[in-house]
Parts: C-alpha cells; structure tokens; sequence
C-alpha cells in the first residue's frame, strides 16, 4: 500500500474510533444523566405526593420504570396536584397548565379542573384520563431511544422517556361525564370509557365487573373482564360471544401475568382476548392454585391445553392422563383416584456465564413413583393453617407443599424423615423459613416421580439494549484494530512531546 494509502486508512480509522468512543461516553453521559442524582433529589428535594418532587424550585415527576423528569413549563410556586388519591395523584395543576406526570395537558383549564376519580379529571368543558401507572411508550422505538440517549448526554436533547402515563381525551357531547363502577368507568350517557379506553356499544345501564372466582370460593370482581346485557368485553375490546349470567373469570393464585374467561354454558375458555379451539370444547381448569406452576392447565377429552405467552398461542397435549379416571384434588396441584396420585412441578433451564439469562421454563405432571398404597393416604393435618399438610401413608409420612416457587420451596412433595419433623411441621404458626431449614437439613427430601406430561416455554433472549450497545461499541473498535494492523499501520497510543528550541 502507498503511504498516501496508509495515511487514507489512519484518517479513516481514527475517525470511526473517535466516533465510537464519543458515542460510548455519550451513551453513558445519557444513561447516568446530566440532571440532579437520586441522592440529591431524596435529600434536598421537597416530595409533593410520591410523584412530583420540588427541587431548587423546578418541579420534576417521577415516570415508573423511567426516572425523573423535569417539567420546565411548571411553576413551583402554584403548583399542586389535584387530589391525594393514589389513583389521581399523577395529574396535577399550577396557574398556567394541568399535568400528566410530566407532560402538558393542552386546553384544559386548570383554574376549574377537578378529579372524577381514577384517573379521570374533568375542568367542567372537557374531560381527560391520565393513568394511574406508566406503560412503554409505543412511540419510541429502541434504536430511536439509544440516538436520543446520546443526543441526551451531548447536550441537545430532552431526556428520552421509554415510559408514560398513558393519557387520552374523552369524546365531547351535550352531556358532562360522570363514572360508574367505582369510578373505574365514565360515561355521559351514551359513551362509555373504562380505564380511558372506549367500549364499543356498551350500554352504561347495565354495564358491570364479572366475577372473579379464587381457589378458596371468594368472589371478587374482575378488572379486565366486562358484560353488559348483550356485549362482553375484555379491557376495551369486545369479544365475540354473547352474555350470559354464567360468566366469570378465573383467579389462579400466584399466577397474575394472564387473565382468564370461561363461558361455562359453551365450555369455552379466553385468555386475554383469545379464545380456545371451540372444536376440542368443553374445556375445564385443572386447578386454581397456582404455588408450583408455570403454566394453567385446562383439560378436554382431545387432551390438555395451555397459554404459551412467548408464543401467544393456546398449545395443545394431545394426552390427558385425568381422563383415564375420576381425579380429586386431596391438596393443592396433587390428585389421587386411589390407583395413582398425580402432582404438578416445575422447573426451569438457565444460561450459563457465557449465555447467561433464563431459557426455559415448564410445568410437569408426574405420577408419584414410591412403594406406598395409593388407596392409604391419611391426612394428619395442616401446616399453619395453609402453608401445606401433612399426610400418611403406611407408616412413611409426606409434606404436601403450598407455599411453591415463590417461597423457596422447589417441589410439591417431601418425604418427611422421623416424627421429630412430623411434630415440628405440625407446630402452630412454624415459620416459612423453618420449613425451608427441615429441607436444606435433609430432614424433608423430595420423593420419586415419574413425568407423564410437560408444557415447556421457551424464552426469548434477554436484550439488554446498554450491554449490547456497549460489546457492539467494543467489537467495532477491535475489528478496526484488527484492519489497521492488518494493512502495516501500528495503531498504537501515542504521546505528545515537547521540543526544545
């Protein structure tokens, strides 16, 4: 290569490292922030109500999952929120504006604004809904996010917000709006919004909250699933199916990521706004108790059904072992037909330091695989009431687990060790991490079992936007190392020297 060549390829790869770098320092600058630290805000900012803060006299508001935001506009020495509920508590005023969190409501009035409750506020011309809790801005994209970040930290960028407190207008009419359902919906008669969303043809008569079952009989009401006398309606979106009064939703403890709808008059099932193959119907919940699963399992003659929600698919096992026989549920996730006893279990399949990050999980159902008499369990007694029980069988004594995943305890089902344990289970009010103790002292081990189905969810992996932005910033600047010395330039550090006259 000509030196004019070589020195081409200096200006170029050091140009590319420069940039490299500055974007590297920026993305930093931008993620730490140019504005006050959390330790400043706590110390020497002024809490207004848990979402706005008063700091050297400029209002900021905390937006969940984003971080403070200054809101320039606001005027500290007017400015206060609107009502003290924490429904209502991100919406506030000062002699200028009304603000959601941290953005300007244009055209509301805040001399007569007002709260109608949950989110909704009205300054008696117009009506707004400003959310309770902040979602992923939709608006931003990730490879917008990471430009705005470094713009951020170059200085000539607002900060960028993946977060907002999501915020609409109601349609206007002759009529004013008022609110139904614990203020949960508002209507004006002939519109009605629930949680700030539109419901299409509802009619606000008779519009009402579904039941929602639980695994002990208490019925609640339903947040997500709505019925008037003809429509239902999951959140704002109208389902296809019709009415009826035997209609409720289902609550599977420990469980929150799905919602889900049976139709018993059909032998339907919804999850979110999905349905189930209506060809395999009648469908039936396993269990609502949910300490040692993954998944909720549903069952039909044509096999057993669950939610993948990576996929966002209803998945089929074309086997159902519980139509082989008539199943009880003796303790939580645990059913015996006095031939066999089935329990469910989970587990889960992490990455390891080079592929880090959870791959998969499922749930299992095994047949207990141990020398007892399946026509002998005896139940001895409860554990704290409903932390487990305590069963016999022959002369061997179990602990039958509820506490599951989220307390620490991994598998359904222990051999208990001695009586000494036995005693010790049945203590009133043992502790959790008592029992945990029995387990890791090998006083309580977990039995044999035999798997007869597994629903498996595999997850996608884990992209954190900073790290990879970061190793992608550092690969480029060895692959361009690795240019310069393969065409004869020596790229290294150089120093500055001073010569002497």
């Amino acid at each position: 290569m000509s030196k004019k060549g070589i020195r081409a390829v200096k200006i170029t790869g050091a140009t590319f490292l420069i940039v490299l770098l500055s974007a590297t320092v920026l993305l930093l600058i931008g993620e730490f922030g140019t504005e006050p630290s959390l330790s400043n805000l706590y110390r020497d900012g002024k809490e207004i109500n848990g979402v706005f803060t008063n700091y050297n006299n400029q209002i900021y508001a905390v937006v969940p999952s984003s971080g403070y935001y200054l809101i320039k506009e606001a005027d500290a020495a007017s400015f206060r929120p609107l009502d003290e509920h924490i429904s209502n508590r991100q919406f506030a005023v000062d002699k200028n504006f009304a603000y959601c969190g941290n953005q300007i409501v244009p055209g509301f009035d805040p001399a007569t604004a007002s709260a109608l409750g949950e989110g909704y506020f009205t300054d008696n011309k117009t009506t707004c809904y400003c959310a309770p809790m902040s979602v992923p801005n939709k608006d931003l994209s990730g490879v917008a996010f990471v430009l705005k970040k470094i713009l951020y930290g170059a200085g000539v960028a607002d900060k960028p917000q993946r977060d907002i407190y999501p915020f609409q207008f109601l349609q206007e009419g002759n009529s004013v709006y008022t609110t139904l359902l614990k203020a949960r919906a508002a209507t004006n008669g002939k519109l009605v919004y629930y949680q700030g969303e539109l419901l299409d043809k509802a009619n606000p008569l008779t519009l009402q909250q579904l039941p929602l079952v639980y695994n002990d009989g208490d019925i609640r009401l339903s947040f997500v699933y709505l019925a008037d006398d003809e429509h239902v309606y999951y959140k704002n979106e109208l389902l296809p199916l019709q009415a009826n009064k035997e209609l409720h939703a289902l609550a599977f403890d420990a469980q929150n990521q799905q919602n889900y709808l049976v139709d018993p008059k059909e032998g339907m099932v919804y999850v979110n706004a999905t349905p189930f193959d209506k060809s395999y119907a009648p469908y039936k919940e396993l269990s609502l108790h949910g300490g040692h699963i993954f998944h909720s399992f549903f069952l039909s003659k044509s096999g057993v059904f669950y939610y993948d929600a990576v996929k966002k698919e209803v998945m089929r096992l074309e086997e159902n072992p519980f139509n082989e026989s008539n199943f009880i549920e003796i303790e939580p996730l645990i059913f015996s037909d006095n031939k066999r006893l089935l329990y469910l279990e989970t587990s889960e399949l992490w990455g390891g330091r080079r592929d880090p990050g959870l791959k998969s999980q499922s749930t299992h159902i095994y047949q207990l695989d141990e020398p007892v008499d399946p026509a002998a369990w005896q139940r001895v007694g409860p554990v704290n009431y409903n932390f487990g029980a305590v069963w016999k069988n022959g002369i061997d004594y179990f602990y039958f687990d509820q506490l599951g995943n989220n307390q620490g305890i991994r598998k359904t089902i222990y051999r208990v060790a001695d009586q000494a344990t036995v005693s010790k289970l049945l203590e009133k009010d043992i502790r959790t991490d008592a029992i945990r103790g029995l387990i890791r002292d090998g006083k309580m081990t977990p039995i044999k079992g035999k798997e007869v189905l597994r629903a498996r969810t595999v997850h996608r992996e884990n992209n954190y936007w900073l790290i990879w932005i970061i190793l992608s910033l550092t690969l480029g600047v060895r692959a361009v190392m690795w240019f310069l010395r393969k065409v004869g330039v020596n790229p290294q550090s150089f120093t500055i020297t001073r010569k002497r006259g």
